[in-house]
């Protein structure tokens, strides 16, 4: 039986995850060594960057792998292996890309629509959830709940229960292992200082009710969210192979 034997085919990331633990399971990359780049296994499987990534993730989870940026990817002994699939694999979790590409379409036309309908009271609800966020750089918890506020602020300002509810799905989504190690690993002070920036912009054109430039500041504050899924280095830079 497969490893990561998924009903119904499942999400494509899912799929190359299963593909690469049974080369595990199969003995094609023994304990200890270190997979090839994720260009040639994006290659080598037909798939996107994106999808590898994910599905480095999802092994990771189940400690198939240990992801060493800087260093690579590592097979980690079969003992650690988890057999029983976890959440991840029983629920066919969404992976972050989709979520950010959804965040991008539903949460762009919330700050679209906050900015046309927002009252006084509500930007400055808002604004006073980023400064809670500027002010707690160094403190993750209090930054992440002031995070949530923010959005969950814009999508009420936005006027459409429908569109709110729809934002703080997508957010609970964020709960997932998946997401949470994807996030842990492109975690620094800078970052957070960049997207209190951010929402800064996203403030100022709702403030000025210009929704055209609300939207575009919201979407690319997800847009960076991606990039830094990229910007990881999973290879030594000088590696040769």
């Amino acid at each position: 039986m497969s490893a990561l034997d998924l009903p119904g085919g499942g999400r494509r990331y899912l799929q190359v995850a299963q593909q690469l633990a049974d080369q595990i399971n199969d003995g094609e990359y023994a304990t200890g060594e270190r997979l090839p780049p994720e260009r040639d296994l994006a290659s080598q499987l037909g798939v996107s960057r994106t999808t590898v990534r994910e599905a480095l993730l999802a092994l990771e989870i189940m400690r198939f792998i240990e992801i060493r940026v800087g260093s690579g990817v590592y097979v980690l002994s079969e003992h650690l292996r988890d057999r029983d699939r976890g959440d991840l694999i029983a629920t066919d979790a969404v992976g972050p890309w989709e979520v950010l590409e959804a965040r991008r379409v539903v949460e762009g036309h919330s700050a679209y629509a906050a900015a046309q309908r927002a009252t006084d009271a509500q930007l400055d609800a808002i604004e006073a959830a980023m400064e809670r966020m500027a002010a707690a750089i160094d403190d993750i918890p209090v930054f992440d709940q002031a995070d949530v506020e923010f959005h969950a602020l814009i999508a009420q300002a936005a006027g459409n229960g429908v569109i709110e509810s729809y934002v703080a799905h997508l957010w609970r989504m964020r709960e997932s292992n998946l997401w949470s190690r994807w996030y842990d690993l492109t975690r620094k002070p800078s970052n957070r200082r960049r997207s209190v920036q951010d929402h800064r912009d996203i403030l100022r054109a709702m403030r000025r009710r210009m929704p055209e430039n609300a939207k575009t500041a919201m979407q690319a504050h997800v847009d960076v969210l991606g990039d830094r899924f990229f910007e990881l280095k999973l290879e030594p830079t000088d590696r040769k192979d």
